[in-house]
């Protein structure tokens, strides 16, 4: 193992080094390092930006072999700056619940991860290897001190199987520690992973699961009812949308208001106007005269450029680009590929290269690695490979867009109307959803910058324009108004009106669906399943079903309380009368009742303690940190760094 790692060290280095190279130019976001300001703070506790940014590009050189765009880094700086966030808090906590690690905690948290430990040692190897191998002064130098360091290391480290005894015991030296993976990764426990987990237990010593209460659980759960049960669905009953105004959607807002409608995150709401970003005939010609000369360069005599090579470089289809443009390694049929390029593959002698073809995806260059012909002499199958180059927009194109967006900014910020300025242009304005911080105006998705005009940080100066700069992205270049916003934590009529309107028009539905089923009850309690000429009830659905009421019943749905109640009040053999369910209007008559065996519900009450003991202490710990995440003021300011 340790040969290998020898050989390979100075590679690992170097690939490391690159990968941190070229996310950092993948992402261009270098901030102004003359900022003095923090990239968050949770409550008193700073987030330095140093380590917020040294942990990015951490997890950009683990993924450099993926191509993160603009909105998935978006996405990871969320997610690192949360788990700052989350860190900070559960210090905290830590600190008033004296939570610490004991030297018995640290030792046998060890000796179970021990794949951990070999995995960061192994790498401390490598990088020490490489370091030899930078100071030796001749090879002879090198293979001395390289051995030498190989036989320092600790067994379980060399020999090729692993043996934990030898690990466990090596924990108990005093050279493990001499280790700085070791004390990176002790520090890591002591400060973070033990605490977490005695934190855990004791938020999860409140649960107290009691055999009475598992009891009540298991026999309602393993109590199956034969049912018949008539749903008149609410999709039969349509209700005019006018039938629920504005009065009625503002008095149910007033009757719910102390305890609903709240508003989860900070939103906003925009005037915008997008323009696509497509390619003009103009960049289509131009991307066509650039295949051109990529096929003149290919079927030049004197070149010693190859087909592969240039695949390699040029090609923008990453599969094949990567295997010099080869797209299967068999020879395939018609009907793999799309017409254009089908006919120009198939026609295609052995080792010839095709000029440019048009396609959906764009140009292609083709070469034939060979063909499978028929007795016929037909081409059944080719071999080939291609260089694609995509139709984009050029900047020209891209510049003329933002060119007209600018113009209508400059004329609103004079005092022009945004609309009219629009009109006059023959584009539309249109208004988005409500649109929480982290999200994205549906129609344009993801585009950099619109955050932060919404949002500004409080310590960047104010913006003279209600107008936003052009914003883009891949497929839209636009410029938004802010018309409205709401904070979390405020409780918002406009953001729930449209869900107010829906529920108080399924509450109609299900009154008409009620008073309906009410009509014709009397032919519902004399239908008989095994009736098979028996005329059905319009609008009306009658099945069989077994179910607890913890299961599924039509009408009501999957593990609805409402079940129990009326299953409850039921006598059997007997229709109860109609009530107004999830989906519509319900009548149900209980046919038999069959419950557990006594020896069934006793093992079922121990697997439920069981269960609550294990998963119920994890939800109440989930719980009680998300509580702790909503109740905490936390400043964000990576819009000081970053442009999204």
């Amino acid at each position: 193992m340790l040969t290998w790692i020898n050989e390979k060290a100075k590679w690992v280095i170097v690939i490391f080094a690159a990968g941190i190279a070229i996310g950092l130019l993948a992402m261009d976001r270098v901030p102004n390092q003359g900022h003095s300001y923090p990239v968050g703070i949770v409550n008193d506790t700073k987030i330095s930006y140093v380590q917020f940014d040294a942990r990015i590009k951490e997890i950009v050189q683990k993924r450099q072999d993926q191509h993160l765009d603009d909105e998935q880094y978006a996405q990871l700086r969320s997610q690192v700056f949360s788990s700052f966030v989350r860190q900070a808090l559960f210090a905290e906590q830590y600190e008033k619940a004296e939570l610490r690690a004991s030297v018995a905690e640290l030792k046998d948290a060890f000796k179970r991860n021990s794949d951990a430990v070999r995995a960061r040692l192994v790498q401390e190897a490598q990088y020490r290897l490489y370091a030899i191998q930078q100071q030796a002064t001749s090879q002879e130098d090198l293979m001395q001190r390289s051995q030498a360091y190989i036989a320092s290391l600790p067994k379980f480290l060399t020999d090729t199987t692993f043996n934990k005894a030898d690990y466990d015991a090596w924990i108990e030296t005093p050279a493990a520690f001499k280790w700085s993976e070791m004390l990176r990764l002790e520090d890591e426990m002591k400060n973070n992973a033990i605490p977490a987990r005695q934190l855990q237990a004791l938020v999860g010593a409140s649960v107290h699961p009691t055999s009475l209460e598992a009891k009540w659980s298991v026999e309602r759960r393993m109590t199956d009812y034969e049912l018949q049960v008539a749903v008149a669905p609410n999709s039969a009953f349509v209700v005019d949308s006018n039938s629920v105004d504005s009065v009625m959607v503002a008095a149910y807002f007033k009757a719910h208001a102390l305890d609903s409608f709240f508003v989860q995150k900070d939103v906003a709401q925009f005037q915008y106007i997008a323009l696509p970003v497509e390619a003009t005939a103009a960049d289509d010609a131009s991307i066509r005269e650039y295949a051109m000369t990529l096929y003149y360069q290919l079927t030049d005599s004197t070149s010693t450029t190859t087909f592969e090579d240039m695949a390699r470089v040029s090609s923008e289809d990453q599969g094949s680009a990567e295997k010099g443009g080869v797209l299967s390694e068999d020879f395939v049929g018609r009907g793999t590929y799309v017409k254009p390029f089908e006919d120009a593959a198939f026609a295609l002698d052995s080792g010839k290269i095709s000029e440019p073809v048009r396609s959906q995806f764009g140009y292609h260059i083709i070469k034939s690695y060979g063909n499978v012909k028929n007795d016929k002499g037909e081409v059944e199958k080719v071999k080939v490979g291609h260089i694609l180059l995509t139709v984009t927009a050029s900047s020209n194109t891209i510049d003329s867009l933002e060119k007209i967006l600018n113009g209508i900014k400059k004329n609103v910020d004079a005092g022009a109307d945004l609309v009219t300025e629009a009109k006059s242009r023959g584009l539309e304005v249109k208004v988005s959803e409500w649109v929480p911080r982290d999200g994205n105006i549906a129609s344009i998705g993801y585009i950099r910058g619109l955050a932060a005009f919404a949002w500004p940080n409080e310590n960047l100066p104010d913006e003279d324009s209600e107008i936003s700069n052009v914003l883009k992205n891949n497929k839209w270049v636009a410029i938004a108004k802010k018309v409205g916003s709401y904070k979390a934590g405020e409780r918002s009529l406009p953001l729930y009106y449209n869900e107010i309107k829906e529920a108080l028009l399924k509450q109609k539905a299900g009154k008409a669906a009620e008073i309906y089923l009410n009509s014709v009850a009397a032919q519902v309690k004399s239908y008989n399943p095994a009736d098979t000429a028996a005329a059905k009830i319009e609008k009306v659905e009658i099945e069989s079903k077994n179910a607890s009421v913890d299961g599924f019943v039509p009408g009501f749905g999957y593990s609805n309380p409402q079940v129990a109640k009326v299953v409850g009040k039921a006598k059997a053999g007997e229709w109860t009368a109609p009530v107004v369910a999830e989906n519509g209007a319900v009548m149900v008559k209980v046919i038999s009742k069959k419950t557990p065996k006594v020896e069934e519900v006793e093992e079922a009450i121990k697997q439920d303690i069981e269960n609550t003991n294990r998963f119920a202490a994890m939800t109440v710990f989930n719980d009680y940190v998300t509580n702790i995440e909503a109740a905490t003021l936390v400043k964000s300011n990576l819009d000081l760094y970053y442009r999204d």
